[in-house]
């Protein structure tokens, strides 16, 4: 017999401009969020992950990021839903690019910024947006706090709502309200197939692209570096400088910004450690370079990577391979390895569908949206089609 999900009769919204004016327990029951040795819950939607960022400074009023986040309360007071959300005066920091609707709005004599978003600040993963306390209907939830959410953009007179990275089952229930229109990208995932090792893993591959994995690891192994995985208690607060310094190295080279400061690194050891798993790269006892990765019962994912010397292969081993292992090892589905990265498709990671939503105050403007949209969405589905055709998996 199916669990009859609660619809309320009496609900009402809030908004907190502060993860702390709200109860960690709280926040967490409605993001399924349980931080003990079964690793329940995406992390990057824990009260612990928006605490690092809040905490650290790399969320505030200076960097733009303003907590605007939508609270559904049960009469009685009981937390039943959260919409994490900001009100931003710039689009740095989201993986979605929006320049192309800030120059039509712009273009058009309008005031782009600010702008409110729905998302988890600097980080491409996907997953639920609507935070909603077990037992409660999804639909229900979602309906009252896309009305906060717009009744918040009213308030600020805003051009534009957008929830980035929203996960397929929650994006079917938004989209019933035809004021938002979806948009997609893609990323490179790695799916588990009950694989027993990392060499049953290669012999699912086309015979070329397992050779080029081999010689790839091979390379490294000949270059002397070792593979260091440190995670739990194994964890120090060293670890979190060293990767700093990795973090620096990898904005450095790209010319991007510093989102997340020592702090923010700091906390988010004090906090989930029981969450991370650092895969370093070392070189005569030295630590040359490494990736972070936050895991749940089900996946691991890729955050952040740098290294302080050029090793060809490297980046491969310490970001792909060792995910890749660390998976099978531990009966996990999925790597989620970031944003972007065609190179990953031959290393087994196989094109897979994002999806955001987005929102827009001025009706013709909306149209004009809706019709680009549509057409990128056609192109999202053919590039989609055509990068499954170098999959370097062998045909069934």
């Amino acid at each position: 017999m199916n669990k009859i999900e609660k619809e309320p009769s009496h609900t009402y919204t809030s908004v907190a401009e502060s993860v702390f004016q709200v109860e960690r327990s709280a926040w967490n029951n409605c993001a399924n969020f349980i931080d003990d040795n079964r690793n329940i819950g995406n992390p990057f939607l824990s009260h612990e992950f928006f605490s690092c960022l809040e905490e650290s400074g790399s969320v505030s009023k200076e960097t733009g990021w303003i907590s605007q986040h939508i609270l559904l309360f049960e009469k009685g007071n009981s937390l039943i839903g959260i919409l994490p959300n900001y009100l931003k005066n710039h689009s740095w920091g989201e993986y979605i690019f929006d320049q192309v609707f800030a120059n039509a709005w712009e273009n058009a004599g309008g005031k782009y910024y600010p702008k409110l978003l729905s998302a988890v600040p600097f980080s491409p993963v996907a997953g639920e947006r609507f935070l909603i306390k077990k037992g409660y209907s999804r639909k229900f939830v979602i309906e009252k706090l896309l009305d906060a959410l717009e009744d918040l953009k009213k308030f600020y007179k805003v051009s534009s709502a957008h929830i980035n990275f929203i996960n397929e089952p929650q994006l079917k229930v938004a989209l019933k309200n035809k004021f938002w229109f979806e948009r997609n990208n893609i990323q490179f995932h790695w799916s588990n197939q009950n694989y027993e090792n990392f060499e049953h893993f290669l012999s699912k591959l086309s015979s070329s692209k397992r050779k080029t994995i081999r010689r790839e690891r091979k390379e490294i192994h000949k270059s002397s570096v070792l593979i260091d995985i440190v995670k739990n208690d194994e964890i120090k607060n060293y670890h979190s400088k060293i990767f700093y310094n990795f973090y620096l190295s990898t904005i450095e080279k790209k010319w991007g910004g510093v989102y997340l400061n020592q702090n923010f690194w700091d906390l988010l050891i004090q906090y989930l450690k029981k969450r991370i798993v650092f895969i370093f790269s070392k070189q005569d006892g030295e630590f040359i370079g490494g990736a972070i990765n936050l895991i749940d019962q089900n996946t691991i994912y890729g955050r952040n990577w740098g290294s302080i010397k050029d090793i060809k292969f490297m980046h491969f081993e310490v970001c792909y391979y060792q995910a890749i292992e660390y998976a099978i090892m531990n009966n996990l589905k999925k790597v989620e390895a970031g944003a972007q990265g065609f190179h990953k498709i031959q290393r087994g990671y196989l094109p897979t569908k994002t999806y955001s939503i987005h929102n827009f105050s001025n009706k013709n403007l909306s149209l004009a949206v809706q019709k680009f949209l549509n057409s990128e969405r056609t192109q999202i589905g053919k590039e989609l089609d055509l990068l499954m055709t170098k999959s370097p998996y062998k045909l069934s």
